[in-house]
């Protein structure tokens, strides 16, 4: 668990490397907070997870920077 005590934001987080550190990470025992435009893909994703509240969904556009600062503020 090296990675336990620690918070992890990443955008893109439902599929492709995102999703593949997302899952690395919370193996680790981080908390883990996504973000990515499509809501269904991230539910699915979650209830794969099964990993509780230490998995968090934001909708958002990582290509907006509204959207990127909106998420690490919640994050934070």
């Amino acid at each position: 668990m090296q990675l336990k005590n620690k918070i992890a934001a990443i955008t893109g987080g439902t599929a492709g490397i995102g999703r593949g550190i997302a899952e690395a990470f919370l193996r680790e025992g981080a908390r883990v907070a996504i973000m990515a435009r499509n809501t269904e893909k991230a539910k699915h994703m979650i209830n794969e997870l099964d990993a509780g509240s230490r998995l968090v969904f934001f909708e958002g556009d990582a290509t907006q920077q509204e959207s990127v600062e909106g998420f690490i503020d919640k994050t934070v």
